[in-house]
């Protein structure tokens, strides 16, 4: 049903406007004011001015649609690929319409069997020695400049900060949503609804379009489409970024509707994570919307990995959150 409900309002689905930040002036104090706001209001935005360049995300383009658009057995045998989830390993309850390659520190280095023309090497190479790093600083940079920002959302210590966003853990994804089936009758989700894990997560897309971001107002919420800008990147926020700040940023949910017949979607995503072993102590006091208990981002990842493994779906903060209204001691 929601699969059909997606496609049936795509054409149809209210733009969100997305307020855009420029990187040029990331030390100004309305740069900050407009970041924090930014996060408060969707957990999402464009970032313009980000110093990544354009052939470097043209050639990651390409030669992605070189490695996936191949021989089914031969793209299977890819470091990190997947199909239908980026869970991998992991058994989920849906599958969708995406495959893609994953890229993270303990698979980066390692080489494609079938690799003869070459072709996952300079992908590898493109990610790993000049993407990345352009990514890491981009987060690096948005990190710091929410951590400084006087409203107290974040208020971490020097520790905190360096231990909150691990520039050298990021995980890179390269997503390729093909054509619907005409034959199928009706348009799937590429991505199902959810939210990342990560700190903050940067989305480099082609034009084609079909990502959604659910908009909260109160008790009401409403799917609204995001407008693919050339040179932009959408940068969202994740659960930790959510847990970090009492609840006052937002982990935004979100969708990608899989393209329609004669055309296909392809994105670049780095996801930005705390160390493994940094214990999230959550903002709490006035004003925070949810309060969490103190855990570890290792302990977050084994649970959600759990709960997929037990439900086949992810399950996320609502582990960690410590209800309004405890119940009373049994005697």
């Amino acid at each position: 049903m929601e699969q059909q409900e997606a496609a049936a309002h795509e054409c149809k689905l209210e733009e969100l406007e997305l307020p855009t930040l420029d990187l040029e002036h990331e030390s100004s104090s309305r740069f900050t004011e407009q970041l924090a706001a930014a996060c408060r209001d969707h957990g999402v935005f464009r970032l313009v001015n980000h110093g990544v360049p354009a052939d470097l995300t043209a050639r990651l383009f390409r030669l992605t649609r070189d490695l996936l658009n191949t021989d089914p057995a031969k793209k299977a045998k890819l470091p990190g690929y997947f199909w239908g989830t980026p869970a991998l390993s992991l058994r989920v309850k849906d599958l969708n319409l995406v495959e893609g390659l994953h890229l993270a520190p303990d698979n980066a280095s390692a080489d494609s069997p079938d690799d003869d023309g070459g072709a996952y090497s300079a992908f590898r190479e493109a990610v790993t020695a000049e993407y990345v790093a352009h990514m890491a600083r981009i987060a690096r940079n948005l990190f710091d400049a929410l951590a400084g920002v006087n409203d107290l959302a974040l208020a971490l210590d020097a520790e905190q900060r360096a231990s909150y966003l691990d520039e050298r853990g990021g995980t890179f994804r390269a997503y390729r949503y093909p054509a619907c089936d005409p034959a199928a009758g009706r348009q799937h989700l590429g991505m199902e609804p959810h939210t990342d894990s990560s700190v903050l997560s940067i989305l480099n897309m082609d034009l084609v379009g079909g990502l959604q971001v659910l908009v909260r107002d109160g008790p009401a919420s409403r799917w609204c489409a995001v407008r693919p800008v050339e040179g932009a990147l959408v940068v969202n926020l994740g659960d930790m970024m959510q847990a970090m700040s009492g609840g006052a940023y937002r982990s935004v949910e979100h969708r990608v509707v899989a393209p329609p017949p004669g055309t296909e979607r392809m994105s670049l995503c780095y996801f930005a994570f705390p160390q493994e072993d940094a214990v999230i102590v959550p903002s709490h006091g006035p004003g925070k919307e949810e309060r969490y208990r103190a855990f570890s981002y290792r302990e977050f990842r084994e649970q959600v990995q759990a709960d997929i493994k037990a439900t086949g779906a992810k399950v996320g903060l609502a582990r960690f959150r410590i209800p309004d209204h405890p119940s009373p001691p049994t005697q």
